[in-house]
This record gives C-alpha cells, sequence and structure tokens, in this order.
C-alpha cells in the first residue's frame, strides 16, 4: 500500500486542510507564508504533498505557525523556542512524552509497532530522536500515548479508528 493510500496518510493531509480551511489559507498564500520562515515549495508542491499526506511533523508546525493556527498547548513552548524545526518537532514529541513520564522514546516506537507502524523500531527511534517524524507516524505516536492534543484539527476518534486490528500476540 502506498504512503497515499494508508489512513495515517489521509488523515494527516485533513489535518493540514482543516488548519487552512480555519484560517482561510490557500496554497499560494501558504507558499508565501513558509517562505517567511525559510521554506521555499511552490504552492503546486505544497497542494501536492498534502493531498498525499506527506508531510512532516516539522511542516505542521511551520503551517501551524504562519497561519496563525492555534497550536496545541501543551506544544506552546517547544514551538516557541529557538532552533530548527526538527529541534522544535522533537521537543513537541517530548512534551507528549511527559503525559506519560514511564514511556520512553524506545517504548513509544514498541507501541507504535504494535498499532501497526509500517517501520522497524530502529526507524521509528531515530525519526522520534531526530525530529524528522512524518505527520502520519506523529498521528500513530499520539494514538499510542492517548493524546488528544490535535482535537481541534481531527477526531481523536478517527485516529483510533486507522488503527488496524493488531494481533492478540503483539498486545502483550
Amino acid at each position: 500500500m502506498s504512503d497515499a493510500e494508508t489512513p495515517w496518510s489521509s488523515l494527516a493531509a485533513r489535518v493540514v486542510r482543516v488548519v487552512l480551511a480555519r484560517k482561510d489559507f490557500g496554497y499560494a498564500q501558504l507558499s508565501e507564508a513558509l517562505a517567511s520562515v525559510g521554506v521555499k515549495e511552490s504552492n503546486r508542491a505544497l497542494a501536492s504533498r498534502v493531498s498525499r499526506g506527506r508531510i512532516k511533523l516539522c511542516l505542521l508546525l511551520q503551517i501551524l505557525t504562519v497561519t496563525g493556527a492555534k497550536v496545541p498547548t501543551l506544544w506552546c513552548a517547544a514551538v516557541a523556542m529557538p532552533g530548527t524545526w526538527e529541534q522544535r518537532a522533537k521537543e513537541v514529541i517530548i512534551a507528549e512524552l511527559s503525559r506519560q513520564p514511564m514511556v520512553t522514546f524506545d517504548e513509544l516506537a514498541h507501541r507504535m509497532i504494535r498499532l501497526g507502524a509500517d517501520l522497524t523500531e530502529k526507524t521509528l527511534m531515530s525519526h522520534l530522536d531526530e525530529g524528522i517524524i512524518s505527520l502520519p507516524e506523529f498521528l500513530q505516536c499520539l494514538v499510542a500515548l492517548g493524546s488528544s492534543s490535535l482535537e481541534r484539527y481531527v477526531d481523536y476518534e478517527d485516529l483510533a479508528a486507522a488503527v488496524p486490528a493488531v494481533p492478540p500476540h503483539l498486545l502483550t
């Protein structure tokens, strides 16, 4: 199944489209606004990436910032910090993990695998640690943590419904 066909990619596209619709932003306006934070991408390329759900968490953070959309409260400090967008994305993940202090990056990656993530645990760990996680992966992360941080843009129930049936032996 290609990325564009996964329910996670579809949900990632929905999140971005909702952000843009709530702020009445088109792709041309978004392209201009993103240029102000150093992201050079044409409106056609943005529209294509969004429609396929092929976006990174750091691009979502940039979109939330440049559109003036409401950032989840838990993420505000991470999004406002200096540094790269990848560092900010990692800090968002750390903020999400702070709700469950016993869950490490390793445990989170393991939970995501049990929920049907399509990457190896090592790759997920790397994506989490480097802040290069895709938005579809991050949505899986939110489900693995039981977080409703993006409730303003997508219903948690819809995220949970994207989890495939997990064989019982993987739940332990």
